[in-house]
């Protein structure tokens, strides 16, 4: 990576990119096969953070509380639904929210920013689904595409162990309040 990052646990990281590059026709996939530890880091190398759950929400959801980016009915064809694979992030043009970002559910879960701790315990909260739709135990977390109201909590357990096919993140940039409030 352009970046110079290197985790100190290196276990699956980029698992699925060739010599710390994407394979070809991948570059507009989701990034996956990273920890939060990884994905923070790359966000500060980028000047940027990863969203809250609220900041994801509403991103996602817009101002009238949708339940789907694009509104209250669920569209099989405005998202990754049941493709059992990623896809690019910009594959679904009609599935974008009110603010014109696209690709919230049912490609990668989506990690933020927000941490819980139960006294033993981290867990990260992951948003929107994932293409990875398990049918074969109640273990495993329920996948395809998530509706808006729904929220899901990951155990943390190690950043290699946390690294898997199907978590990725989104970049967020806080706005400079004082050259916001001059363009005003």
């Amino acid at each position: 990576m352009s970046s110079g990052y290197v985790p100190s646990d290196t276990t699956r990281y980029l698992r699925n990119w060739v010599k710390g590059i994407y394979r070809q026709g991948q570059d507009k996939y989701p990034v996956v096969y990273l920890s939060l530890e990884d994905m923070k880091a790359y966000a500060a190398w980028a000047g940027k953070r990863l969203p809250t759950q609220a900041e994801w929400q509403l991103a996602a959801q817009g101002t009238d509380k949708r339940l789907w980016p694009w509104g209250n009915e669920f569209h099989g064809t405005y998202c990754n639904n049941a493709f059992g694979r990623p896809t690019p992030v910009d594959a679904f043009l009609k599935g974008q929210s009110q603010f014109g970002a696209m690709d919230f559910v049912g490609n990668i879960w989506q990690m933020t920013n927000d941490l819980y701790f139960n006294g033993n315990n981290y867990f990260s909260v992951i948003r929107g689904g994932s293409y990875y739709n398990p049918d074969s135990s109640w273990w495993y977390i329920k996948g395809g595409p998530q509706s808006l109201d729904r929220t899901q909590i990951m155990l943390l357990v190690s950043p290699g162990y946390d690294r898997s096919s199907t978590v990725g993140f989104r970049c967020v940039k806080d706005i400079d309040q004082e050259n916001f409030k001059s363009k005003k």
